[in-house]
């Protein structure tokens, strides 16, 4: 084997011969790897530029949409749109002033009440055989009266039998007075013609009470306002008898004309509810009591704010 200074010439052109090939398949590799990269270059320019034209031409649309409807909202029929609003929202306050007034006089009718026609017929039967009525008056809501009896328990008798026919709320005030005729009258005063007063005492009652008649709760909203209160709606009156228990039911948050309200605080005949019971009451969501009378009742609101509804939801 010929050397060259003591080296394998084959062995020399075979390590060559390996350098070179290896070298040829990495530059291949590196040109395939170089290919690659470059072709993905490529879509990833294309798709970019793809995004780009499409957001460019949705661009372009809504920038049209918006100069129509620009266009729109300027035409005639858009105008005077916040004009009519703010005289339709005027109206609108009318209207509900207008329906107050209706229900405040409705109410007003309503707290008459009609005295019960068979009333006086009732008290007729009831009166005892030993007594006799010298007066009564009738009101919408009492019976008064005033009579003599020639016993002392006759007027009991006769308010027992009248309470029979549920003609009181509760036991009413009765006052009896015994009347002595001797300390009072001449011996000839007895004397009528032929006939002589040979009864010398007899008693003098008087009858005072409440009716059984219904009660009537009014209810009414208000908006707080600065100066005055807004009214929400009308006047609500409820027909209550007398001592039953009612409810006002949602009174928590109430929505009118599109707007949320939240009850902010009751009055009661001019008194206002209390801290603690109002908190009761907001909990509950209903207002309840036990009627003993007429009632005015005022519920007040304010509006309920965007940040407020969304702290709530």
């Amino acid at each position: 084997m010929a050397k060259v200074n003591g080296v394998n010439k084959k062995l020399l052109a075979k390590k060559d011969m390996n350098f070179f090939a290896e070298f040829t398949a990495n530059a291949a590799k590196a040109a395939r790897m170089l290919g690659y990269g470059v072709a993905a270059g490529v879509l990833v320019v294309f798709v970019v530029l793809t995004f780009i034209v499409a957001f460019f031409i949705r661009n372009t649309i809504i920038k049209g949409q918006i100069k129509d409807l620009q266009n729109t909202l300027n035409g005639p029929d858009y105008a005077s749109l916040e004009q009519d609003a703010a005289v339709l929202s005027e109206e609108l306050n009318d209207m509900t002033n207008y329906y107050y007034a209706l229900t405040q006089m409705r109410k007003n009718v309503d707290l008459v009440d009609t005295v019960p026609t068979e009333l006086p017929d009732i008290i007729e039967k009831c009166i005892p055989s030993d007594s006799f009525i010298r007066d009564y008056t009738i009101t919408n809501s009492t019976l008064s009266m005033s009579g003599y009896s020639f016993t002392y328990y006759s007027p009991v008798d006769m308010v027992n039998m009248l309470n029979e026919k549920n003609v009181f709320t509760s036991r009413p005030n009765i006052s009896v007075v015994r009347e002595d005729i001797a300390s009072t009258t001449q011996p000839e005063d007895l004397i009528d013609g032929d006939m002589v007063d040979a009864i010398n005492n007899y008693y003098q009652f008087t009858v005072s009470g409440t009716l059984i008649t219904n009660v009537h709760i009014s209810v009414t909203r208000f908006q707080e306002g600065t100066e005055i209160a807004t009214s929400i709606g009308g006047v609500e009156t409820i027909d209550v008898k007398a001592g039953d228990a009612y409810a006002i039911e949602g009174v928590s948050q109430i929505t009118y004309a599109g707007v949320t309200y939240q009850l902010t605080r009751i009055t009661v005949d001019g008194n206002q509810v209390d801290d603690a019971h109002f908190a009761i009451i907001l909990q509950d969501n209903k207002y309840s009591d036990v009627a003993r009378g007429n009632y005015d009742i005022r519920l007040y609101y304010a509006p309920v704010t965007a940040d407020a509804a969304a702290t709530e939801g």
